[in-house]
């Protein structure tokens, strides 16, 4: 993989932003638009990317930095389909409107990467923000066991 941790945050960055490019249009339009072969690849190689980095990254740091993206991908995953899910009945309100503002930006930094795989769930952008919520918990559990390890490792040394 990467060497040190700045090499991977840019690596990190230019893999997001160029999955978030290819994902945005489709998953701006759903369901009324169409997810291509294009956007299925580029989520498929956002999510290896992931499991590579919780399977092969050896620094502190850069570990805690996946963690912590990992972990707060599960939060905005789960506001995303909270606001979804209560906007049916507070749609209106100015102050649920503030609140909801809220979910765009997390919509976009961690949902729109995975959108590809919503070619097989066909959900709604809320359902599918929770779906990827888990798929990024998962991983994160996957970080943690692999720092205690590292840990127990450096411990018996």
């Amino acid at each position: 993989m990467v060497r040190s941790t700045k090499q991977y945050l840019a690596l990190f960055a230019v893999l997001l932003l160029a999955t978030i490019s290819i994902n945005a249009w489709p998953a701006s339009l759903h369901p009324d638009g169409s997810i291509s072969l294009l956007q299925i690849v580029s989520s498929f190689i956002w999510l290896i990317f992931l499991t590579v980095s919780v399977v092969l990254v050896r620094e502190e740091k850069t570990l805690l930095f996946v963690f912590y993206y990992l972990s707060f991908g599960f939060v905005a995953g789960t506001v995303v389909y909270l606001i979804t899910f209560f906007e049916r009945y507070w749609l209106g309100e100015l102050w649920f409107d503030i609140v909801s503002a809220i979910q765009y930006p997390f919509y976009y930094l961690f949902a729109v990467p995975l959108f590809g795989f919503n070619a097989w769930f066909d959900v709604l952008y809320g359902q599918f923000a929770l779906f990827a919520g888990f798929a990024y918990i998962l991983l994160a559990i996957g970080v943690s066991v692999r720092s205690k390890r590292l840990e127990a490792k450096r411990l018996r040394y």
